[in-house]
């Protein structure tokens, strides 16, 4: 039963990550070949748009450097504190995004931080915050600062960051009343536009998804292509290697597509080619992956497949007008496996 349930979680493991044979799960997700849940593998495609903006913020996160010439010259106790909090909360965050992963809500928390500090700052008085200096040549810096990070704060945390800003400005003990609300309509007027950005993202990354998803999907079989085997294959491969596992590739070649084309008309094809593709996603394990690669060829990746003659007999008794070859991979190039796949089966169409 155990080895059982390894096969059936490893044979859903598809894609891998590159170089240090490290494997990280990433999502949940349907495969293109299937209508089955299985796991995906952060593999170093096209990063996403988050993780790019996360690092960004990494990096634009040091900025108020230039500030600390006047926190050391003309800064009080309020703007030592304010300032200290900000330094001492970033590597944290930091930190927290590289042990979880989950950079946006590191970045998210930073910036309900920094936004805090720009406060403490705002409604303290004058003389706690800075020395030497009229307010305005300080005051409207930090405002500054703080419409920049509600901004910020909006487009990585969502609603709550909008409304924890908010919050934030109008609970302050502001000594005018005039600030409180002047601060608080740039705050929400910054937070409606960060928003507005992380709703285009969402759509630029679904966007993003689609088109990844069409051009590693054959369109009519709705089974991945030939690019996506070409990707899929040594990471498979490696795969197979470090867990000591077979990967056998089979190659599918339907016996009479051209007779069905000639005497009903490619429409039937189309519909002839559908209904393999379904009867193979069907046989085939779960997590096996399965391609269409050519007009009437089809190729199936399977990891610790040790009889392949149970599976062809299955898609046989469904589908008797097609023919397979199976071969292990090893150390072979794809294209060597293909090779050898497809002279098995012409060698059984010979018999």
């Amino acid at each position: 039963m155990m080895e059982k349930l390894r096969m059936r979680l490893l044979s859903i493991l598809l894609i891998v990550q590159g170089g240090g044979g490290k494997v990280k799960l990433a999502a949940l997700g349907p495969l293109p070949q299937m209508n089955r849940p299985v796991v995906w593998i952060e593999c170093g495609m096209s990063p996403e748009i988050w993780p790019g903006l996360v690092r960004l913020y990494w990096r634009l996160a040091l900025i108020p450097l230039v500030w600390i010439p006047v926190v050391v010259l003309y800064g009080g106790q309020v703007m030592y504190a304010a300032t200290l909090l900000y330094w001492l909360s970033l590597p944290v965050a930091y930190l927290l995004a590289r042990a979880t992963g989950m950079g946006r809500l590191a970045v998210a928390l930073h910036l309900g931080v920094a936004l805090f500090t720009a406060l403490m700052s705002l409604v303290a008085p004058p003389a706690a915050v800075v020395k030497g200096l009229s307010g305005e040549d300080w005051r409207l810096g930090v405002m500054a600062f703080f419409t920049v990070g509600a901004y910020a704060f909006a487009a990585f945390a969502g609603w709550p960051g909008l409304w924890l800003a908010l919050a934030y400005v109008l609970l302050a003990p502001w000594p005018q009343e005039e600030t409180r609300f002047l601060v608080a309509a740039g705050g929400l007027l910054a937070g409606i536009a960060g928003l507005s950005v992380a709703a285009m993202i969402q759509r630029l990354q679904a966007l993003q998804s689609l088109i990844q998803s069409e051009a590693l999907t054959d369109p009519l079989t709705g089974l991945a292509n030939r690019r996506s085997l070409e990707r899929d294959f040594p990471r498979l491969q490696a795969l197979a290697a470090r867990e000591g596992l077979s990967l056998v590739l089979s190659l599918w070649d339907l016996d009479d597509l051209k007779a069905v084309n000639d005497r009903e008309g490619h429409k039937a094809g189309d519909a002839h080619l559908v209904r393999f593709a379904q009867v193979l996603r069907e046989e085939a394990r779960e997590g096996d992956a399965l391609y269409r690669v050519g007009g009437d060829e089809f190729v199936g990746l399977h990891l610790g497949l040790r009889d392949g003659a149970s599976l062809e007999a299955r898609v046989h008794a469904r589908f008797p007008s097609v023919s397979v070859g199976f071969s292990p991979v090893e150390e072979r190039e794809l294209l060597q496996a293909l090779e050898a796949a497809d002279r098995l089966m012409y060698r059984k169409k010979g018999r």
